[in-house]
């Protein structure tokens, strides 16, 4: 039997971003390039949803980005709050994943005055209790 993890997440919270946050198709390129420099698969295209800056948005600190890319078995996530100047990635992948590349990359790109990065491995078969 195989006790290798399934895969690993890299969750990155980024405060503070002095890059580029609103552009659609900045946030395009970054993908792209994540994906050529990771050796992933793209499967379909980049899925943007825009919370557009308005009365209701504002109140509730939601104005900007939310970002979904498929990648073969796993995808990328992300949020950004255009108001706080806020990013947040998610990349999950059954894959190798340098996180450093990763890092290096998105500092680039969105340029963050403050960073937490986190790393889950995932793995199903290693869980010892069970949900009643």
């Amino acid at each position: 039997m195989d006790n290798k993890p399934f895969g690993v997440e890299l969750l990155l919270d980024a405060n503070d971003c002095q890059g580029n946050i609103t552009s659609k198709e900045i946030i395009q390129e970054f993908i792209d390039i994540l994906v050529k420099e990771l050796d992933m698969k793209k499967k379909g295209e980049t899925h943007f949803e825009y919370f557009e800056d308005n009365e209701y948005n504002r109140e509730r600190d939601i104005v900007g980005y939310s970002v979904v890319q498929i990648i073969s078995l796993s995808n990328i996530t992300i949020h950004i709050n255009e108001i706080s100047k806020t990013v947040y990635l998610n990349l999950f992948t059954c894959g190798k994943l340098d996180d450093t590349k990763v890092l290096f990359l998105f500092n680039n790109y969105f340029k963050p005055m403050q960073i937490k990065q986190m790393l889950c491995v995932r793995d199903a078969k290693s869980i010892t209790t069970t949900l009643d």
